[in-house]
């Protein structure tokens, strides 16, 4: 096999050049309409070599990434108002649910990623409220599954907290008056996919699998469903993948609940599968309103990895055939929207468009002032967030005139040392800034 140099290989999944890819058009949300051939759908491939190091993420980097990867999904430079294109009709509250594949603690969708899609979700702005993150669901089959991951489970009352927990939550389980026949299989759907969301971002995690050959979004909904052991997993798990992704799109909501596909792809496994530890370093996010192309340019990146170890390339057998009759989930044509580097300076810190972003002291106790400043007139939210990605403290929430702003803060109670991070959002981005906390 050729042999192929690290440089052609980070230019084949897009991260050759530095900017964004112009393309033709912007394609209407999918909705569960027959796509042809000549229908190419978007894929926004976001890639930055500082999004982690080692086996740590930089999630401020990773923040940058999700924002300008939706803001070009959508054709707007706004955070918020491009996330609300995503969810026709949405209100203050509607309720989002985001499907996450944790079946491998190892290789998980990472919390860190789903942290900066919620940031970015509670930047929709209805009227001057902001989203409240309480109306966010982060979900897997098992509240185990979840913790040992590395997610938080939902515990609290706050509104300002996203909620997470399992299907076998108490109040929840999966729902026998909902039956989904799957190749042959009924399956019964989890609650909170059939009851409790309005909007669905299927969030998936990169990596191959041993009989269903690959695991991606549509892979994902195994986990949606009360019997996964009962579905197919032998010959890439087709029809039966295909076959379980149109019964969610037609019987749960006709109108078509999935409004975003997600590929967490910062870490990855381009062989073996689905469980152990990963073994290749994309750093880069897939976002797509098309689960086929999604999962097409996730198999593409795999398949680049696997060449590198004189593999031979897969081809996963339920991609092929979601996107033909009767299934018709979506389209093999990718329109590939390359995002490198964007928003992001050399030294793998957020580039603040706004410019001032001051705190002092630093190292703080139990009070600081933090100086910032803004561009134009609008909302303005500023928290404090500790090393989980948990807000420890709402400092400001309100509307600031243009320039520059300082707010004085003294925690309500005694918070433990180590490192935080104030997140400014503003305008349609978000700034983050490290602070440390002694005692």
């Amino acid at each position: 096999m050729k042999e192929v140099s690290r440089r052609d290989f980070l230019k084949y999944v897009g991260a050759g050049t530095l900017g964004l890819v112009a393309r033709p058009k912007l394609l209407p949300a999918f909705e569960g309409r027959l796509f042809s051939p000549f229908d190419p759908s978007d894929v926004v491939q976001c890639f930055h070599e500082g999004a982690t190091s080692g086996s740590t993420i930089n999630e401020p980097v990773v923040q940058m990434m999700v924002d300008e990867s939706i803001m070009a999904l959508a054709g707007i430079r706004n955070v918020g108002e491009a996330w609300k294109t995503v969810f026709p009709g949405i209100t203050e509250t509607s309720v989002i649910g985001i499907k996450v594949n944790c079946a491998s603690r190892q290789t998980p969708t990472t919390p860190a990623a789903m942290r900066c899609i919620c940031n970015g979700l509670a930047q929709m702005d209805f009227g001057g409220s902001l989203f409240k993150k309480n109306n966010i669901i982060i979900w897997e089959r098992t509240n185990s599954e979840l913790t040992a991951a590395g997610f938080t489970k939902y515990t609290s009352t706050d509104p300002d907290t996203v909620r997470c927990f399992g299907s076998n939550e108490a109040g929840y389980g999966f729902d026998p008056s909902i039956t989904l026949n799957v190749n042959g299989s009924n399956q019964n759907p989890s609650k909170i996919l059939s009851q409790t969301i309005n909007y669905l971002i299927n969030a998936a995690v990169l990596k191959t699998h041993s009989q269903g050959v690959v695991t991606l979004t549509m892979k994902n909904h195994y986990g949606s469903v009360h019997n996964a052991s009962g579905l197919q997993h032998y010959s890439g798990c087709s029809p039966a993948i295909p076959s379980l992704n149109q019964q969610i799109r037609d019987v749960i909501t006709p109108n078509g609940i999935q409004k975003l596909f997600f590929i967490d792809g910062l870490f990855g496994m381009y062989s073996g599968g689905p469980s152990g530890p990963p073994n290749f370093n994309p750093k880069l996010l897939l976002m797509s309103k098309d689960p086929v192309a999604c999962d097409k340019q996730g198999q593409n990146v795999i398949n680049a990895e696997r060449v590198f170890h004189s593999l031979s390339p897969l081809d996963a057998a339920q991609i092929r055939v979601a996107a033909d009759p009767p299934y018709s989930l979506g389209s093999l044509d990718i329109n590939l929207i390359e995002l490198n580097n964007v928003g992001v300076g050399e030294s793998g810190r957020p580039v603040p468009g706004d410019g001032m972003f001051e705190v002092s002291p630093d190292p703080m106790r139990d009070h600081t002032t933090v100086t910032f400043a803004v561009s134009r007139p609008g909302p303005v939210s500023l928290e404090l967030m500790n090393a989980a990605g948990r807000t420890e403290a709402r400092l400001f929430a309100g509307t600031l005139q243009k320039g520059k702003h300082s707010i004085n803060w003294r925690a309500a109670r005694r918070l433990a040392a180590g490192t935080y991070f104030l997140r400014l959002n503003h305008a349609g981005a978000t700034r983050v800034r490290k602070v440390m906390v002694v005692n």
